[in-house]
């Protein structure tokens, strides 16, 4: 499953907030499937996710991890099934928007998706 979770660092965090939107979502949320391909990167702002892998639970809480992109890039399926807490900010970051900025190598958001899909 690490190979699934990346971490960026809280200054990386900071610009992705500058460029998109943080949504908090108000109750639970059942937001990726196991098995399901990704058409969205995922970044954890605040709050909590957990992921279900073989029925064991694992409860991620450190603001910048990102989920999707390498999956999204490699179209691999997601091996997890991932919930969002009650009150969690994400950065939800469509393919399109990534594939345009992994299109334009020189930018800064380039070089933190660059590293996510890695």
């Amino acid at each position: 499953m690490k190979k699934q979770i990346q971490t960026i660092e809280q200054v990386d965090l900071e610009i992705l907030k500058e460029h998109f939107e943080t949504i908090t979502f108000n109750s639970e949320f059942d937001l990726v499937y196991e098995k399901q391909i990704p058409n969205t990167g995922i970044v954890l702002v605040d709050g909590g996710l957990d992921l279900l892998i073989n029925k064991k639970h694992t409860e991620i809480k450190l603001p910048g991890v990102i989920l999707g992109i390498k999956n999204m890039l490699e179209n691999v399926p997601f091996k997890f099934k991932c919930r969002v807490k009650e009150q969690t900010k994400l950065i939800l970051i469509p393919k399109s928007e990534i594939m345009k900025i992994l299109k334009e190598k020189n930018s800064k958001l380039y070089k933190i998706l660059k590293s996510a899909a890695a």
